[in-house]
This record gives C-alpha cells, sequence and structure tokens, in this order.
C-alpha cells in the first residue's frame, strides 16, 4: 500500500514529516528537509525528486516538487499497511 498527498512547503512540509519519523520511528535527515525547503525558494522553474527515506523493510519516503509548483510537494509514503494509510489520510487528506 502507499499513501501519497500533496502540501504546501512552507508550512506544511516539516510537520508531516515529524509525523512520519514519530510514526514509524524513522531517521530522516533533517538536512534534507532543510534543502527541499531552499530549493523551493530559489529554483522555482525545474521538477525536483527527493528520496527522503529508503531501507530494507521500512517505508519508502519519495517526494517530487512539480515543475512550476515549486511552493507544493508531492509526498508519498510506499511498503505500508493499510492501517499507516488510514492513519495518514486522517491526518492530512482535506
Amino acid at each position: 500500500m502507499e499513501f501519497r498527498t500533496v502540501i504546501n512547503i512552507d508550512t506544511e512540509l516539516s510537520g508531516l514529516i515529524a509525523e512520519i519519523k514519530r510514526y514509524f520511528s524513522l531517521d530522516i535527515n533533517d538536512g534534507l528537509i532543510e534543502n527541499i525547503v531552499q530549493d523551493s525558494k530559489t529554483d522555482n522553474v525545474n521538477e525536483k525528486h527527493y528520496k527522503i527515506f529508503e531501507e530494507k523493510s521500512r517505508p519508502t519516503i519519495l517526494a517530487t516538487v512539480d515543475e512550476y509548483e515549486p511552493e507544493t510537494i508531492w509526498i508519498e509514503i510506499k511498503n505500508i499497511k493499510n492501517t499507516d494509510v488510514k492513519h495518514f489520510n486522517d491526518l492530512w487528506v482535506r
């Protein structure tokens, strides 16, 4: 299963990443998150892809900033259970 949502980089990214880290007990590099925020401010034209977390037998966290959409980011959490999808749907899907 997977969860996918689009969020605002400036106001929602750090909150969602904090919840992902807490919920799955993942060690996600905060510097990478800071780089994503910085990239959104300096390059607002090009599409960007980020691998936030990948480790065998753990959830994979991917992110994509679409071309000409620097203020939002797609977050994908892959390799998770139905209950995990429900948890994040309840919290983040509008």
